[in-house]
């Protein structure tokens, strides 16, 4: 017996839809990118409502101190909390200046559970944050086998397969524009039982991999600019154990060109297209039912941004626009929201600041204006 159950597999982001007029507001602007990027001790957070139970964060920090002419250390951490996707990393990196140009580098990631601690190796080519390319083969989870050495029984789940992932990171920058590239390529890892009685059903069976792939772009031709961020991701996964076999599937594109005009160097109109495609297939078979669960969804999410910047002297900049979105999802939700919104960036040295709301922009409107919030902090240092 095959039947759907959308409960059971419910797409966490369907509980907001509006989650990529919030990712309008979240990103950084071009600015911000450059101001963070060609720093080598910075802090950066952009932070805001998703819905009435969640918060999203992205949270960069780096830090570097040179120890001697040939080796220093890096910190990185990196932190997101969104629907799909949380990550709490702190980066070690020690590394040895091979030439002007050139670096090894070491990386240990630490967590709380030892067998989450990632460990790798790495070069970094560049003079500086703004023009690099940094390529790592990274072992995820090295810690977990020897982590568990002590436990018997059902509970020692180990790797048969190390996840290992290839990470590449580059960036280049020219007086009129920007490229920057990231993606993360994983192999099939598996993660089993090791202690099995004789005639005993595997306890706990795990296979899966990942691809991830970012891409920020922009070019000034006199006073236009034109860019575009786009984000694509795939991951499958198995999970068997004594009540069942889950089957997952994901994929997902993002992609947001933009282009603005400046009139004058007070006042400069952007326009952001978004699209956001997902798809994701699910099956769960329970052993005792003998019943298949199959969830087959995919969504399409369209949605623009205008923003109007002002420039008036000074330390503020003020934006103030609208947004439109429309969602379709092929479980019968169709959605379309408008929203109006009003901002300010307040920039001093090395400290900047940025508040944005997002209100109502469908009238009547519910009982009140307020929609979502974000906000965005960069420290250099």
């Amino acid at each position: 017996m095959i039947f759907l159950l959308p409960l059971m597999f419910i797409v966490p982001e369907d509980s907001n839809c509006q989650d990529l007029l919030d990712y309008q507001l979240a990103h950084y602007f071009p600015d911000w990118e450059v101001h963070f990027d060609s720093a080598q001790n910075a802090f950066r957070t952009s932070q805001g409502c998703l819905d009435l139970l969640n918060w999203y964060i992205d949270l960069n920090t780096k830090l570097e101190a040179s120890l001697s002419d040939w080796m220093g250390v890096r910190y990185r951490n990196e932190f997101v909390g969104d629907y799909g996707n949380h990550i709490n990393n702190h980066r070690f990196e020690p590394f040895f200046q091979l030439y002007e140009k050139l670096r090894l580098l070491f990386t240990v990631t630490t967590h709380y559970y030892k067998g989450d601690n990632e460990i790798g190796l790495g070069y970094f080519i560049g003079k500086d944050y703004l023009d690099y390319l940094e390529l790592f083969v990274i072992a995820d989870d090295f810690d977990r086998n020897f982590s568990l050495k002590d436990v018997h029984g059902a509970e020692k789940v180990v790797y048969k397969h190390h996840p290992i992932m290839l990470r590449t990171n580059f960036s280049k920058y020219w007086q009129t524009g920007h490229v920057a590239v990231k993606f993360e390529l994983s192999n099939n890892y598996r993660l089993q039982s090791s202690e099995i009685e004789p005639g005993q059903l595997l306890n706990y069976l795990e296979r899966g991999q990942h691809r991830y792939f970012h891409t920020r772009l922009w070019q000034d031709i006199g006073r236009v600019r034109f860019g575009t961020i786009f984000d694509l991701k795939q991951a499958t996964f198995l999970q068997e154990d004594t009540t069942g076999v889950f089957n997952g599937d994901q994929f997902e594109i993002t992609a947001e060109p933009m282009l603005s005009y400046s009139i004058s160097k007070k006042w400069k109109p952007t326009l952001y297209l978004s699209y956001n495609y997902k798809t994701q297939y699910d099956s769960l078979y329970t052993f005792i039912s003998s019943e298949d669960s199959i969830l087959d969804y995919d969504r399409n999410v369209y949605a623009y941004l205008i923003d109007l910047e002002f420039h008036p002297g000074g330390n503020f900049i003020w934006h103030a626009g609208m947004q439109r979105q429309f969602y379709h999802n092929n479980q019968d939700r169709e959605f379309a929201e408008r929203r109006l919104i009003l901002g300010f960036e307040y920039r001093y040295k090395n400290i900047w600041f940025y508040f944005v709301e997002a209100m109502e922009g469908d009238f009547p409107t519910p009982k009140w204006l307020h929609n979502h919030t974000y906000v965005q902090l960069m420290v250099r240092f």
